[in-house]
């Protein structure tokens, strides 16, 4: 895999994991809150293979830059997306999303068809409906006083293990690879709590809007996920047409990590 910085026409920097072959088809990947593309590292390996991996930091994310004076809703991250295909030269590409990711992807099905060959949705929250504890504990996290807690790793680390069915994954190891880019800076530790500072209603286009996707579309879900519940993932599938939907047993919010190989052949059979 290798490491690179690309710069958008907006002037952020980008950071990303590249890897395979360019003249396969194009496959972009893109994580969502609170992690970074280091969540796909498990995965990359087999998918590069037999596609061309293009890996992003979201902006306020990981190594990228993170904008202390835009709002992190919709608009911006529908048109990051955009914007990362223009600067790759991606006139088309599959696209792979997940969590906050997810949402800017799916706004981004609805408004740039054109530049999808197929899209798979992960562990999102497709509507503003969001259920109690997902509200509470977003209400919270969001909080910037509140920063400094969470980012104890003591703290960190329980907050994580919500996202885990099997919670034994979450090892020194993996909280490090989610928490350094949020400690790390002055910077990061601010993007901690602006980048889901977005009211949920901002952030999710209408079920209406999505139900004019055309696109080949995946729904692939962790069936143990706490925050968004696999009926999401069933409503989702009624409401894009056509689309496929696939349950991943034993596997929470972040599915990357527990059931990489299983995701993978999802994907493979999909794309």
């Amino acid at each position: 895999m290798e490491s690179r910085f690309i710069r958008l026409k907006n002037n952020l920097t980008i950071h990303t994991l590249i890897a395979g072959n360019p003249t396969d088809p194009p496959l972009v990947l893109v994580h969502g809150w609170p992690s970074s593309c280091l969540l796909w590292r498990k995965m990359i390996p087999a998918l590069s293979k037999k596609f061309y991996i293009l890996a992003p930091d979201l902006p306020g994310h990981g190594q990228s830059d993170k904008p202390a004076d835009i709002a992190y809703d919709l608009d911006f991250l529908r048109g990051f997306i955009r914007q990362f295909y223009d600067a790759m030269n991606l006139e088309k590409a599959s696209l792979v999303v997940h969590d906050l990711g997810g949402m800017a992807g799916l706004s981004f099905a609805v408004r740039h068809k054109d530049r999808l060959e197929r899209l798979v949705v992960m562990n999102t929250s497709p509507y503003s409906d969001w259920h109690y504890l997902l509200s509470f504990s977003i209400f919270l996290l969001k909080q910037s006083v509140f920063t400094p807690f969470f980012l104890n790793k003591t703290i960190f680390k329980q907050v994580l293990c919500t996202g885990f069915y099997d919670t034994s994954l979450v090892s020194e190891e993996v909280v490090n690879l989610f928490i350094t880019p949020w400690i790390n800076s002055p910077e990061g530790k601010k993007a901690f709590s602006k980048t889901i500072a977005v009211p949920p209603i901002h952030m999710v286009e209408s079920p209406h809007s999505l139900g004019t996707i055309d696109t080949p579309s995946l729904i692939l879900w962790g069936k143990k996920d706490q925050f968004f519940p696999f009926k999401l993932a069933r409503r989702l599938h009624q409401d894009i047409p056509g689309s496929r939907l696939v349950g991943i047993d034993g596997a929470g919010h972040f599915l990357q990590e527990e059931k990489p190989e299983r995701i993978n052949k999802a994907l493979m059979d999909f794309l």
